[in-house]
């Protein structure tokens, strides 16, 4: 009596192969990995407000690849035409890698012309005390002062007109960077003040905001820097995040560690409710900055926390025509959350294509701000 195989069965007087019921099962899952991994291509082309949904197949990107090369090997060793089908959707889904996982053996040293840029999202110097660590602030202050940038953009900056927290001036007198601009979302007790800062070691041109209707809390800016006989612009923003709060941190702290989070599943409700309405709320905000840029007439280095991954509406949208310093000069996976998810990066460096990037890192650091800064050199 002929053997069964596990996956196929063979039906008698035919040469027509008859799934059985665990195979069925298994061609299933292949075939929802490679429409899902389908659908997260089309994810940077289509709005969230127009399909929300369609944002979250763009997050789980990275998982449909991972799945889909396991099945890959699983036909590969059984000689099934099913291989055909999975190699196809990952050489259709290949241009979107690079943007995910940066690779470069050699990597050139910048040319001493090069001007050194800086993204770092600050969470207002921890003044809240959120790490834990009563030096957090110092030790902000120092990291930034050991990579001495020529212009430096940070995103949820905090400032005091008095008192310790008096972020503007101490940043301009440790790091001799004279020229900055500053734009607060928020102001409480006169003096406490919340936003967005660009420090720059040339001088300021010009400069303006682009004020989100959906959301108070969040802004782009832009500033017009002379560096030689050259205008550049440098837009700094910070888009709409997610807003996760303790008791969300903490389920997802839990689904990491594999712990039983059943009782916590009204947690995992709100946390897509939470992605869905902040998804909604970026793509304008996307949208606003990529208007005003293509209305500008300089070349343009572009900054900030996008709290969105590569793949995404929201990327696709600001990245258009320009060159992603990571992609350029970067090595690894380049995460920029502090996060128990092995979550892609969100915050950027783009540039103009006729400039180019070197040296792209980014640095990891611990109880200091829950993103890591990002430094480039970039040649006009």
């Amino acid at each position: 009596m002929k053997k069964e195989t596990p996956l196929l069965t063979a039906t008698k007087g035919t040469t027509k192969k008859k799934l059985g019921w665990f195979s069925k099962i298994i061609l299933g899952l292949n075939w929802f990995a490679i429409i899902g991994l389908l659908i997260a291509c089309c994810a940077p082309f289509v709005s969230p407000t127009i399909f929300g949904p369609l944002a979250f197949f763009g997050l789980l990107h990275p998982v449909f690849v991972i799945i889909n090369l396991l099945f890959l090997f699983l036909w590969t060793i059984r000689l099934r035409k099913q291989a055909f089908y999975t190699l196809a959707v990952l050489i259709l889904s290949f241009p979107y890698y690079e943007k995910q996982l940066s690779i470069h053996f050699e990597t050139a040293a910048a040319p001493k012309n090069a001007i050194k840029v800086m993204s770092y999202n600050v969470k207002l110097f921890d003044y809240y005390n959120w790490s834990g660590d009563k030096q957090a602030r110092n030790k902000m202050f120092t990291l930034i002062k050991k990579e001495l940038p020529d212009v430096l953009n940070l995103q949820e900056f905090f400032n005091q007109d008095a008192g310790v927290f008096q972020n503007l001036d101490s940043l301009k007198k440790t790091l001799g960077l004279p020229y900055a601009h500053v734009e607060y979302t928020t102001s409480a007790r006169k003096f406490n003040h919340w936003g967005v800062v660009t420090f720059s070691k040339y001088p300021i041109l010009n400069q303006g905001k682009i004020v989100f209707s959906n959301r108070n809390n969040n802004i782009c800016i832009y500033t017009d820097v002379l560096i030689n006989a050259d205008t550049i612009r440098i837009y700094n923003m910070h888009l709409q995040s997610v807003n996760f709060d303790y008791s969300d941190y903490k389920f997802l702290d839990k689904v990491v560690k594999g712990e039983d989070a059943v009782a916590e599943i009204e947690n995992s409700k709100n946390i897509l409710r939470r992605m869905q309405l902040a998804y909604r709320k970026r793509a304008p905000q996307a949208e606003a900055i990529a208007q005003n840029i293509s209305e500008c007439p300089y070349p343009i280095i572009i900054c900030g926390d996008f709290n969105d991954t590569p793949i995404s509406y929201t990327y696709n949208t600001l990245s258009n025509g320009f060159t992603d310093a990571f992609i350029e000069s970067g090595t690894g996976l380049g995460k920029t959350l502090q996060n128990p998810l092995p979550l892609p990066r969100i915050d950027y460096i783009f540039h103009s294509k006729k400039m180019k990037s070197f040296e792209f890192k980014t640095i990891e650091t611990k109880k200091m701000s829950d993103h890591f800064p990002i430094v480039c050199k970039i040649v006009l």
